[in-house]
């Protein structure tokens, strides 16, 4: 009843709105029309007042005389604007008049741009001061009424326009005639309902203002408050222009720049409300893009002088129109497509919101509105805008409402379920660890070996089990702030049963149950497989506290596109009291599994207890775990062969660095410190470290972050991998121990499994890297060209005749030469500074047998640089240098010079490769730093290993017929920053 009601209250209210809007005169449909200058209204009974539209008589260019009808006038439709080349001109009109018409009233809407009215001669308004050109020309546009009485039934209108403002000038909206007192109706009824118009709309932007001044994160309500503010003063002044009426000494400049500018302001707001409602309808990009021309056009409206930009007025409309289409198409597509991010029935408000839009931007913008006295579309797209407009407000103000209540009833729900949880899982936590506290205090008193041992595993099970129970409660906070993201993947269903019954077989054992699993070893499920291992070890404590002297089934079957798992207990004396509702295990199970798209259910039976897991079948394959037990056996023997490596730890928790250190010192050789500074200092005076795990949280003035970065400062992640052991899988933080240059990632608590396949992963990686860098360098070796052999050959050959000793040391060039080159791999990854640079001489002078007096090279190295010290990768500086003489030197007719200095400043190494050889184009330079091996492969490899192992930059400048020049950037690591400080310290 009271839903009826308010269906007929909303149809009472739009009735008498719309009454109000449409009961005024229409003087759309004109039943006569002038025609040659002449119109007659003798006839006319059924109206108080007609527009007086037709063929005018037109004088252009002149202002003929207001007593006469010009004969040589041309007719002229009005309304309607007149040809863009005309700039003054006279109208003039004969009206005969009913009898019944006393005093007759003149209703002018728009003449542009100043104007004279005259009557039977006489002038009766005067706006602005036309005149025939600009200067002496009074700009002045409003819409205004007269009353007169004549003193016959026939009147000569005349009226001179001038117009040097506008894109169209003359009478561009209809005149009406009619029964004075019917015309002041109809004026007072239009002018209420504008300035009713205007206070909804102010009422509707401040409405919208305070929602957001309340809520400020909803920006949309601030954008749709600013429109309704400037569409309502856009209102105020179109149409009746009541501003002028209201404000009549307001300036003709300042009237039409406010008019301009806020239309499309107006526009503007509109538009980014419609982006904010809908996130993704629109990039911020494209968003400004699209408004940009609006913005622009706004702004110069506002700075120069009035209608300056008419011209392009109308152009900038029909722009603005499209805008709204395009909106409203890209509204309906994301809406089919399903892929809207509001709710289906605000988007469904929404898109007739933007019809009426439509309807009203074009209407206003068209030409239908210089031939009619009411723009009937018009009113109805502005009504119909508002009114949907707050609708779609009301709906969403309803379904954020409903999802609140939801929320509450959820919130409260959760509240219940915490209190519940909490108070279980703390009676849970307190047994089993007083339990594991008994053990361990009764293990050392214990003489039996055989019993030690069974109560050293009984306290590893009481332990494993705290751990799942702990990350039950960290997945249950987790959960109820909404902050819990699970990983689903392929996950072998029998592996982690086993799993779960071999934690499980101690309790099994002593309460005789006996265990019975029949899951096919090939079934694979979506799951997450730790969440999965909790939820399964919950399910089998529950069954283990309702179970004894009994059977356990374990079964599995497939139903659709779901894969049940069925586990059967059955008891022979157990209570069958206890309510499994209040068991802080099944909570946490119920909500995993619905993570999972899965469901647990239970029941009890005259024999036992019964589970149904439901989970989402993945796909049959053959399990790994052979084959990833086989590659742990290889890798415990290699690791056993070669010699112990050392990782270093860097924890500040004292216990856990101790217990991290036993896991791993049967295969590392572990340091641990407890400071940032501690690490630094050890890693500095210990090269050998291989490996280092940090813990995430160390306080201090350094963090755990800034050990990290201070690492990479020294050792690249090839040279050195670094485990960060954290506490939470956030992406954000995750991404963030990534650049500051982590290899991987341990999260807490770390199983002595898992840390054993993160590092063994970390090292094979990292061999992998260098294995993949020597094969590189061995390619490097296979790529000395035939040619340049037989050539060098040839030429000592040659000297043997000549120059027995020119021959024999060019013999010993090439010998060290060749020598360095194949022996550069065995020697490892990086070489000195100094043997480069003697490999580069060498080189150069088995060149200069070849090329002769046109070959020159030097090279500068500085004074602080010790190049036995300085490290760096090897056969980096050659390839660059043969480049140099092979493509720059050789193609250049003339003798040419190669130069290489090289530079530390601020613990980088420069090095700077100079030839005046032919250079290269913009486009080759791009190239090759791109990777395109236009000049052969040395300087891709040079550029790789340079970024890849040193991090440092490669830099090639180049220009056709000047040479080119090549720098290598360099970070200096270690004890070769010494080098530098030690200078300036000198």
């Amino acid at each position: 009843m009271k839903r009826l009601l308010g269906f007929i209250g909303a149809a009472c209210a739009l009735i008498a709105m719309l009454y109000m809007i449409f009961s005024d005169e229409d003087t759309a449909n004109i039943k006569t029309k002038a025609v040659d200058g002449i119109i007659d209204l003798r006839q006319i009974t059924d109206s108080p007042f007609v527009s007086l539209a037709g063929d005018w008589k037109f004088t252009p260019d002149s202002f003929t005389d207001p007593a006469h009808l010009a004969e040589e006038a041309v007719s002229l439709p009005v309304p309607g604007a007149w040809p863009s080349d005309i700039r003054w001109g006279s109208y003039q009109l004969v009206v005969y008049l009913p009898d019944q018409w006393t005093e007759i009233g003149l209703r002018i809407r728009n003449i542009w741009s100043a104007h004279e009215l005259y009557i039977n001669g006489m002038l009766v308004s005067k706006k602005g001061t036309p005149a025939d050109s600009k200067q002496e020309m009074n700009p002045d546009n409003r819409s205004y009424e007269i009353h007169f009485k004549p003193d016959q039934r026939q009147v000569l209108l005349t009226i001179h326009v001038s117009n040097f403002y506008n894109t169209r000038g003359g009478i561009v909206l209809p005149i009406d005639i009619g029964d004075a007192a019917m015309i002041d109706k109809d004026v007072h009824r239009d002018l209420s309902l504008e300035w009713a118009a205007v206070l909804f709309l102010l009422i509707c932007s401040m409405y919208h203002l305070t929602l957001y001044l309340m809520r400020t994160k909803d920006e949309a309500f601030l954008y749709s408050g600013l429109h309704f503010l400037l569409l309502s003063a856009a209102i105020a002044l179109w149409g009746d222009r009541i501003v002028i009426r209201e404000f009549p000494d307001l300036p003709f400049e300042l009237y039409f720049r406010l008019q301009d500018s806020l239309t499309y302001l107006s526009s503007i707001l509109l538009i980014v409300f419609f982006a904010k409602m809908i996130p993704f309808m629109v990039g911020r990009r494209a968003l400004f893009l699209l408004c940009l021309p609006l913005l622009v056009f706004a702004v110069l409206n506002a700075m120069l002088p009035a209608r300056t930009l008419s011209p392009v007025q109308y152009v900038m409309l029909y722009y603005m129109d499209l805008l709204f289409l395009i909106l409203l198409f890209r509204t309906l597509y994301l809406t089919m497509k399903n892929r809207i991010s509001i709710r289906r029935n605000e988007a469904v408000i929404l898109i007739f919101m933007m019809l009426f839009l439509a309807m009203f931007a074009i209407t206003s913008s068209s030409d239908t509105l210089f031939f009619s006295g009411r723009n009937s579309m018009n009113r109805i797209g502005l009504i119909g805008f508002i009114m949907t407009m707050n609708v779609f407000l009301g709906i969403r103000l309803m379904n954020r409402t409903a999802e609140s209540e939801r929320l509450t009833a959820r919130l409260k729900n959760a509240n219940a379920a915490k209190d519940a949880f909490l108070k279980v899982t703390a009676q849970e936590l307190q047994r089993p660890l007083l339990d594991v506290v008994h053990l361990m205090r009764s293990i050392p008193q214990e003489q039996n070996g055989r019993k030690q041992g069974e109560q050293l595993y009984l306290a590893e099970q009481l332990m494993e089990n705290m751990v799942y129970l702990l990350r039950d409660l960290h997945d249950f906070t987790r959960l109820r702030f909404e902050d819990y993201e699970i990983q689903l993947k392929s996950t072998n269903l029998r592996m982690v049963m086993l799993y779960v019954t071999q934690l499980m077989q101690f309790t099994f054992n002593k309460k005789n149950i006996q265990i019975n699993e029949m899951i096919a070893g090939q079934l694979y499920v979506w799951a997450d497989e730790q969440r999965l291992t909790q939820v399964l070890l919950r399910v089998m404590n529950e069954i283990s506290l309702d179970s004894a002297e009994g059977a356990l089934t374990i079964e599995s079957a497939q139903d659709g596109s779901d894969v049940l798992l069925i586990i059967t207990a059955t008891r022979q004396s157990i209570t069958a009291s206890r309510s499994l509702q209040h068991s802080s295990g099944l909570m946490m199970t119920q909500e995993l599994i619905q993570q999972m798209n899965g469901s647990v259910t239970y029941e009890r039976t005259n024999t036992g207890t019964r589970f149904l897991v439901r989970l989402t079948f993945s796909e049959f394959k053959e399990p790994m775990a052979p084959l990833d037990y086989e590659y742990l056996i290889r890798s415990v023997a290699a690791s056993e062969e070669r010699e112990l490596q050392t990782v270093l730890i860097v924890d500040d928790d004292v216990m856990h660095a101790e217990v991290m250190k036993s896991m791993l010192s049967d295969t590392y050789k572990i340091q641990t410190v407890y400071t940032i500074q501690e690490a630094l200092d050890y890693y500095r005076t210990h090269p050998e470290v291989t490996l280092v795990i940090i813990d995430d949280l160390i306080p201090g003035e350094m963090n755990s972050l800034d050990l990290l970065r201070q690492i990479r400062i020294q050792a690249s992640l090839i040279e050195l991998p670094v485990l960060m052991m954290i506490s939470s899988e956030y992406p954000g933080y995750i991404e963030t121990i990534f650049t500051a240059g982590a290899n991987d990632y341990l999260l807490k608590p770390i199983s002595k499994e898992t840390l054993m396949a993160r590092l063994n992963a970390a090292e094979q990686t990292k061999q992998s890297t260098l294995k993949a860098i020597e094969y590189e360098m061995a390619f490097l070796q296979t790529q000395i060209k035939p040619h340049f052999l037989y050539n060098a050959l040839s030429n000592i050959i040659s000297f043997c005749y000549t120059d027995g000793e020119r021959a024999a040391y060019l013999l010993t060039m090439l010998s060290s030469f060749l020598r360095y080159i194949f022996e550069s791999s065995r020697e490892g990854q990086t070489s000195s500074l100094q043997k480069e640079l003697e490999i580069i001489e060498a080189y150069v002078e088995v060149e200069k047998a070849r090329f002769g007096e046109r070959l020159s090279f030097a090279y500068e190295l500085n004074p602080v640089i010790d190049a036995d010290k300085t490290r760096i990768p090897s056969l980096l500086l050659q390839p660059l240098v043969e480049n140099a003489i092979r493509h720059g030197i050789f193609n250049k007719d003339g003798p040419g010079h190669v130069q290489v200095t090289i530079t530390l400043r601020n613990h980088l190494l420069h090095v700077t490769i100079t030839d005046d050889g032919v250079g290269m184009t913009a486009s080759q330079c791009k190239q090759l730093l791109e990777g395109a091996p236009a000049n052969g492969i040395g300087f891709t490899n040079v550029r790789r290993r340079v970024h890849d192992f040193t991090q440092g930059k490669v830099e090639i400048h180049s220009s056709p017929g000047t040479g080119t020049t090549i720098v290598l950037t360099i970070p200096m690591k270690g004890e070769q920053m010494n080098v530098e400080n030690n200078d300036r310290r000198g």
